[in-house]
């Protein structure tokens, strides 16, 4: 099962999400529910983060699921590649989990940490087209428990009811539409602004089985607000534009190339400070680096080089980092294993191939792996 699944990741177009291994002892979706319950949703949104960076995710939910887009902007023909879960975001098992409806201020947090953004509403309407399984929305009727989690509950149990029984012909991976509204990133976010709103929640979809949404773009609830019916998509932020690797951010912030997924140009597509954001985001980059093999391709060895900080999770512990470094050929089979310990703080470097004299010449991939960061590069070997 490794081995398939980490072909399947590491093949041309893949893309997952760097968490860490879920550890078999933690709660399931069922026994998260009773725990988030009674919380005020400051507690459990923390609550949440923290079994979000711990690792407590479904495993389907950790392979992105690429969606295409074409336009043809003054004359020139555009292809955008991108990639996004296949369903909103869950805590939990495979056979049990949750999903766990977020505000943006805890989604955007969650999509900070992992590299990823949240949708527009163009990008919603064309993940729903792209879908393979679609569901019928089901609404709950309006009333004043709908903001808490034991309608979230109510709403996850009727979704499970509808996709259990296309398992057999779409399993769990697959691309789901129509099961929730999406908190998005759009101008509403700062501009159109309703007076009584200062910092808004802008909400868009919930496609019907016709492909028309429920919800048309909304900036009525505050940045605090969260109900049972809100989604949480998310983005990988480097995607392709006509092969070449481009950040979302920096397209929907393009005056050429902002067509492809919005209607727009957004100044400010996230929630948040962009100070605090870019500053979280720079700091988790620098947490872990697994830097490109040198040289590559190699003959008959090469260095690798890779970067940890002393701590592997947001407690900032100070304690060494558990790390491997393991060698895969192009089937996902395990190679050599160079680095397998616990390591103080600092740049790491490493020589691979004098010991394998054997290897035949292709595509080989190498892998670094801590208990909060994973990261595959590529490299070729020529004899």
């Amino acid at each position: 099962m490794f081995v398939l699944l980490f072909a399947i990741a590491v093949s041309a177009g893949a893309q997952t999400l760097q968490l860490p291994v879920r550890n078999s002892s933690a709660p399931t979706g069922s026994q998260i529910y009773p725990v988030l319950s009674p919380l005020s949703r400051t507690a459990r949104e923390d609550t949440l983060f923290q079994h979000i960076v711990q690792g407590n995710v479904p495993d389907f939910l950790r392979t992105m699921v690429k969606v295409s887009t074409s336009r043809i902007i003054n004359g020139t023909s555009y292809t955008l590649q991108y990639f996004v879960t296949p369903d909103y975001f869950a805590v939990g098992h495979d056979t049990d989990y949750f999903l766990m409806p977020m505000t943006p201020i805890l989604a955007q947090k969650v999509a900070n940490y992992l590299q990823c953004t949240l949708p527009t509403a163009k990008m919603v309407d064309q993940i729903y087209t792209t879908a393979t399984v679609k569901l019928r929305p089901q609404p709950i009727p309006w009333d004043d428990q709908m903001v808490n989690v034991p309608r979230f509950k109510q709403h996850n149990d009727s979704v499970k009811a509808l996709r259990t029984p296309l398992l057999a012909q779409f399993p769990l991976g697959s691309l789901i539409g129509g099961t929730k509204k999406d908190v998005i990133i759009d101008k509403k976010i700062y501009s159109w602004i309703k007076g009584s709103v200062p910092k808004p929640v802008v909400i868009y979809g919930w496609h019907q089985l016709n492909g028309v949404p429920i919800q048309s773009t909304y900036n009525g609830h505050g940045e605090s607000y969260v109900d049972y019916s809100h989604g949480i998509r998310l983005v990988n932020r480097m995607a392709k534009i006509n092969g070449a690797e481009i950040s979302l951010i920096d397209i929907v912030k393009d005056s050429v190339y902002y067509p492809l997924i919005c209607d727009t140009v957004l100044m400010k597509p996230f929630y948040g400070s962009l100070t605090q954001i870019e500053g979280r985001l720079e700091k988790r980059l620098k947490q872990f680096e697994l830097q490109q093999n040198f040289p590559n391709p190699f003959n008959p060895s090469t260095q690798i080089t890779f970067s940890l900080l002393p701590h592997t999770s947001p407690n900032e512990s100070g304690e060494g980092v558990k790390a491997t470094l393991k060698i895969y050929n192009a089937v996902g089979q395990e190679i050599a294993t160079l680095v397998d310990g616990e390591l103080d703080a600092g740049t790491y470097s490493v020589r691979f191939g004098d010991d394998a004299p054997s290897l035949a010449s292709g595509v080989y991939f190498y892998r670094l792996q801590t208990p909060s960061f994973s990261q595959t590069q590529k490299m070729v070997l020529i004899r």
